[in-house]
């Protein structure tokens, strides 16, 4: 069935798109996936499935699912992050000794920036996906599928037909994102328990240290105010759906999109529809885009500051006014909207007691919820590239939490943690007295 094999596929095919979900979330990629796969021409006779499993998952019992499906599945795709690398990764081994002739195609921010390097350390690992799964993913199958040559689709790392791994070449992002199908469908119907989501653009307005959410691309790619509708309504208007999620790296982009989109969610909210926990700039969010973001029925927002710590905002790339992100608070509390407030422990350039004053800082607001989080050094992002640079110890196994910085040894950072776990009980219990 590979080309390492020499056996190909050229009746109907079998793929199984895989994901392992936190409580309480569902996959919007692997619905992304699933609808590219079947809206995709040339691939009429397809034979499609999904399997979502929770995180803690046995991997054992999740290849024992895989090993049950019939027909056997000819592609075996696990959508990886760093929470469930550890997990996946076991299954996927496991899967191949299982079901030694299926395909393992590895997508996803854990696997892709170390696409090269995993297909040298696994040999039971076929393909990785570095681009945009909706595009990679339907190349691949097709060209596998019909004895081609999967080494050539851009966007792709994966093996010659000697087995060797070849290093994936550049793919331009997806445009128009209009081109992409809906991810909800009659047959496959969004999450009615507040677990559904929606995305508006792609890409990211900021390049902060630590985050691969752009994924390097700091352009905004948006899909037009006619897809967010048509999407909107199909996700507003099933039965049952009381709330859900809009995934965008900062919701409110500018106060003319926010009132775009005002437009298409308001007639929803007034029925009672919620957003809930929506990324956005505090610091940009004034009244006119706290109304705004009411009339979307937005419950709760979510941004930082990370820290306020001077040294750390600039390693980190980012910047903070604690005057405008207050008015920011106050504008959305006007609006009866929740804030939830984030840390990080660990950034380099924050010594322990410049860790003790943002969370001091916070403590001291008026923020509902206090979300503490020990930096994680995730592959593709800035903090990755200069960890050497920056004397980052880290742990290089997923979820690649900080050991020690120049400023704070690992004592420290369990003292820290520790002492952030306390002040995330003090506004909580604040929250609940109110």
């Amino acid at each position: 069935m590979s080309a390492a094999t020499g056996k190909f596929l050229h009746d109907s095919t079998t793929v199984v798109l895989v994901s392992l979900d936190c409580p309480g979330y569902t996959n919007y990629a692997t619905a992304l996936l699933r609808e590219s796969l079947k809206a995709d021409p040339r691939l009429p006779d397809l034979r499609l499935a999904t399997l979502s499993v929770p995180s803690g998952y046995d991997p054992w019992w999740l290849v024992w699912r895989l090993a049950n499906l019939a027909p056997a599945p000819d592609f075996i795709c696990f959508s990886v992050y760093c929470w469930n690398s550890a997990e996946l990764t076991t299954a996927a081994r496991l899967a191949r000794q299982v079901l030694p002739t299926a395909q393992i195609v590895f997508g996803g921010p854990e696997a892709g920036p170390q696409a090269e390097a995993w297909l040298a350390r696994y040999q039971w690992l076929d393909a990785v996906a570095l681009a945009e799964g909706e595009r990679v993913l339907p190349e691949l199958i097709y060209s596998w599928a019909r004895g081609g040559d999967p080494t050539t689709i851009p966007g792709l790392a994966a093996r010659d037909h000697a087995g060797a791994p070849v290093p994936a070449t550049p793919a331009p992002p997806i445009e128009p994102l209009d081109t992409l199908p809906q991810a909800y469908t009659d047959q496959h119907p969004p999450a009615t328990d507040g677990s559904a989501y929606l995305e508006t653009y792609r890409g990211c307005p900021h390049g902060c240290s630590y985050c691969f959410e752009g994924k390097g691309l700091k352009r905004i790619r948006s899909f037009s105010y006619e897809r967010i509708a048509a999407e909107v309504k199909r996700v507003a208007t099933t039965p049952g759906m009381t709330s859900f999620s809009v995934i965008d790296a900062v919701f409110n982009l500018s106060t003319e999109r926010l009132e775009r989109l005002a437009a298409i969610f308001e007639p929803y909210a007034k029925r009672g529809l919620r957003l809930h926990t929506i990324e956005v700039d505090l610091e940009h969010i004034d009244a006119r885009q706290a109304e705004l973001l009411a009339r979307c029925g937005v419950a709760s927002v979510e941004s930082g500051p990370q820290t306020t710590n001077p040294r750390a905002l600039e390693l980190a790339h980012r910047s903070f006014n604690p005057e405008r992100w207050a008015q920011g608070l106050q504008a959305c509390h006007d609006q009866g909207i929740t804030v939830e407030a984030d840390l990080i422990i660990g950034l380099p350039g924050d010594r322990p007691a410049d860790v003790r004053a943002s969370l001091d800082f916070v403590a001291h607001s008026d923020a509902d919820i206090l979300q503490v989080s020990t930096l994680r050094v995730l592959p593709g992002t800035d903090l990755w590239q200069r960890a050497d640079e920056l004397s980052l110890q880290f742990d290089h196994e997923a979820p690649h939490e900080v050991i020690a910085t120049p400023d704070i040894s690992y004592r420290e950072l369990r003292e820290l943690e520790t002492y952030g776990l306390a002040v995330q009980k003090l506004l909580r219990a604040r929250s609940f007295s109110a």
